[in-house]
């Protein structure tokens, strides 16, 4: 299959995962992908056609078992990617994603296999993303958002949106997985919350805090 029919069904894939449900509306594809409305639709149409997803109007598009295994088959093979190239090459974590993009694309089941093992079975990326096993099983995904937290709750950063924007702006604040805070104040006027971080106290916008995401 194309290149580009297989980030169509990966972004569906973790859309749906990120939302939990099995149904995508074409917007949010729009939204992801940056491409024009026409263009999704007229992708969809031949995703339709080769079986690999189902399309409602007005409910949205859902992947067939048949796209469902290969859109984790991408989606395994990017993140292990990921891991290998920060573990083991010292990557930032700002530059992971393009390479990682590349490589899925051209690695046999074979090749992403052994790396799985040489990694020792990892569980997530180093944005906290979970990891499809063999199985396509995957880990417990972190969706809880900063910004729900309340003033005094503790807030370990579990998962990050990958938006090198974002990256940059967390590296600034010297801030990455597994960073713990405590939310000090929250002033949904100015929509900003205060966090402290050891003995540091942090302004994050709210638009930032929706992106970074802890366990409970």
């Amino acid at each position: 299959m194309y290149r580009s029919e297989e980030d169509y069904l990966k972004s569906i894939y973790e859309l749906s995962i990120e939302q939990n449900k099995t149904q995508v509306k074409t917007v949010e594809l729009v939204e992801v992908l940056g491409y024009s409305d026409q263009s999704v639709n007229e992708k969809i149409k031949k995703l339709v056609a080769k079986d690999y997803v189902v399309f409602e109007p007005y409910k949205g598009v859902s992947l067939t078992n048949k796209g469902k295994n290969e859109a984790i088959r991408m989606v395994r093979a990017h993140r292990i990617w990921e891991v290998f190239l920060m573990k083991e090459l010292g990557f930032s974590w700002l530059d992971l994603h393009g390479d990682a993009e590349e490589l899925e694309h051209a690695s046999s089941d074979k090749v992403i296999s052994k790396l799985y093992d040489y990694l020792e079975r990892p569980q997530y990326c180093h944005h906290g993303n979970p990891i499809p096993d063999l199985n396509g099983q995957i880990p417990k995904l972190a969706t809880h958002r900063l910004l729900e937290k309340e003033i005094g709750d503790n807030f370990v950063i579990k998962r990050v949106l990958d938006q090198k924007e974002l990256l940059m702006y967390l590296m600034e604040l010297d801030l990455s997985l597994d960073s713990e805070l405590v939310v000090v104040d929250k002033n949904d006027f100015a929509k900003e919350m205060k966090v402290s971080v050891g003995d540091r106290i942090i302004t994050i916008a709210y638009t930032i805090a929706v992106k970074l995401f802890t366990f409970n």
